[in-house]
């Protein structure tokens, strides 16, 4: 049964996420959404919630503060509305995110909590589990982690032009005339990040890069992506092996391939759904 899932940050933050609730649920799959990915944009979702449901797995769709453009709450601790979204995101933020559901796994009094996200909501939970080594999370389950370097190259010259002069003269919280990436709506601050903050920055293609986080991850678990995803840099399978390699845990991992599958597993949602329900009941 789909039902609506509201959960607080330490901050108030109010964040509205949904879950696929199954009867006496003893196991939890949290999954982290993209940016402005939801639950209404992506589809597999909900079949991924119907296919788990029957096997007494709850699935919950995590969306945190950039998971629509713009979303308007109050507070949880200040009573006072606070406007978030994908248009002002702060990357700094997505550590109080993901900790948000996981204290709702833990108060529920679930006995295995799987940690996983899809596309910059993957990239959020490998930095989550870097700084949280002790977090209450059994397995990860990371779905077509973004390599930002690839998102930056799609701001143009003449976009970097205008998120400079702005930001210079002090338009931060501005809304740019362009979309970033050709669909995101976004201030110049948050365009700034984009293109300066490195803290999701953590997937890569190719040795030179900075593998910091994922050295740290402790955990173990599997990571997951169609062929024909275009945000990795190279081959997806190849992707996803190198990043792979860098955890401490490398041999205990899974790889999976979506044969023909795009990052958002468009028309392969069944498919998907299964190979998650198989791998989380090897899990159990």
């Amino acid at each position: 049964m789909l039902r609506s899932l509201i959960v607080s940050t330490a901050t108030g933050t109010r964040l509205k996420g949904n879950i696929f609730k199954a009867p006496a649920a003893k196991t939890v799959v949290i999954l982290i959404t993209g940016v402005e990915g939801n639950i209404q944009n992506n589809p597999f979702y909900t079949v991924i919630g119907k296919k788990l449901a029957p096997l007494g797995i709850d699935l919950v769709v995590g969306h945190t503060r950039d998971a629509f453009n713009r979303v308007t709450m109050v507070n949880q601790l200040t009573r006072k509305q606070e406007v978030y979204g994908s248009f002002n995101e702060d990357f700094r933020d997505s550590d109080g995110d993901v900790d948000a559901y996981l204290e709702f796994a833990k108060n529920a009094g679930y006995q295995r909590i799987i940690l996983g996200g899809q596309s910059l909501g993957a990239n959020k939970v490998i930095h989550y589990l870097a700084n949280h080594p002790q977090a209450p999370v059994d397995k990860f389950l990371l779905l077509s982690p973004v390599n930002v370097e690839i998102l930056r190259r799609r701001i143009s010259k003449s976009q970097r032009q205008v998120i400079k002069q702005w930001f210079t003269s002090g338009k931060y919280n501005k809304i740019l005339p362009f979309r970033l990436f050709r669909w995101l709506s976004s201030t110049t601050v948050t365009a700034k990040r984009w293109l300066a903050d490195d803290m999701l920055n953590n997937v890569h293609f190719g040795q030179d890069k900075d593998y910091t986080q994922l050295e740290k991850i402790k955990f173990t678990g599997a990571w997951m992506i169609g062929t024909y995803d275009r945000f990795t840099g190279g081959n997806p399978v190849k992707y996803l092996q190198n990043n792979n390699q860098h955890l401490p845990t490398a041999e205990l991992n899974q790889i999976i391939s979506i044969k023909n599958a795009s990052h958002i597993y468009r028309h392969k949602e069944d498919e998907l759904a299964m190979k998650i329900s198989e791998l989380v009941e090897k899990w159990q």
